[in-house]
C-alpha cells in the first residue's frame, strides 16, 4: 500500500518548479517525447498550448539550435513547422521570461505579442541565433494569450519558460485541502496496517 500512497502524492504535485513569488519554471523535461517529438498537451503548466511541440534537444546535431538552445537537460519546446504558436489561459497570467534560440536560421526575428482579451497589450520583436540561447525578460503582465511569430518562417527553440499563474481560487484551495486530507487519512491507514 505504501507505493500507492507515494504514487498519489506524485500525482498531486504540479508541473515545473514553483517559486515563493508564485512564478513557475517550465523546463519541459517532465514531458516524454517518443522517438522524435510530441505535442505539448493542453494543461501543461496550467496553460493551453497551440502549435508547440517538445523534443530532446541533446539528441539533435550540435550545430542546431535545438542542441545549443537546451538550457535544462534535456527537452526543449519549439514551434511546429515554423508556424506561429501561442499559449493561453482562461484567466490572466504573466509571461516573465524564457530562453529563445533559432533552430536553423541565424538572425531570426521572433515577434511576441501579448493580449488581454482582444486588446494587443504587448508587441515586441527579439533577434536570436543558432549558436546560443538568449534570455528574454518579457514581463508581459496580466495577459491571457501570447503569440509567437518567427521570421523567416522557421522553428525557434524555447526552454526554461517562466510564468506566473494567479493564486488558486477559494474553491481550488478547498479542493486541494480535501485531497490532502484524504491523503493524510490514507497514510494513517497504511501506517496502522504496517504496524499490525
Amino acid at each position: 500500500m505504501k507505493p500507492l500512497f507515494e504514487l498519489i502524492c506524485v500525482c498531486v504535485v504540479s508541473v515545473g518548479v514553483t517559486y515563493a513569488d508564485g512564478a513557475t519554471l517550465l523546463t519541459f523535461d517532465d514531458l516524454s517525447p517518443s522517438s522524435d517529438h510530441i505535442i505539448i498537451p493542453n494543461g501543461y503548466g496550467s496553460l493551453q498550448w497551440n502549435n508547440f511541440s517538445v523534443l530532446n534537444g541533446l539528441n539533435r546535431p550540435s550545430n542546431e539550435g535545438y542542441w545549443t538552445g537546451t538550457v535544462s537537460p534535456s527537452n526543449v519546446a519549439f514551434n511546429s513547422f515554423g508556424d506561429p504558436a501561442f499559449i493561453r489561459s482562461s484567466s490572466s497570467f504573466d509571461l516573465n521570461s524564457a530562453y529563445l534560440t533559432a533552430a536553423f536560421a541565424d538572425g531570426m526575428r521572433i515577434q511576441v505579442q501579448g493580449f488581454v482579451g482582444t486588446t494587443l497589450a504587448y508587441d515586441n520583436t527579439y533577434t536570436v541565433n543558432t549558436n546560443a540561447p538568449t534570455l528574454i525578460n518579457f514581463n508581459y503582465l496580466g495577459v491571457d494569450l501570447v503569440r509567437f511569430i518567427s521570421s523567416p518562417s522557421s522553428q525557434f527553440v524555447a526552454d526554461n519558460l517562466m510564468v506566473t499563474i494567479p493564486e488558486p481560487t477559494t474553491f481550488g484551495l478547498l479542493s486541494m485541502g480535501t485531497v490532502l486530507g484524504a491523503l493524510g487519512a490514507l497514510r494513517k491507514n497504511v501506517n496502522r496496517r504496517d504496524r499490525a
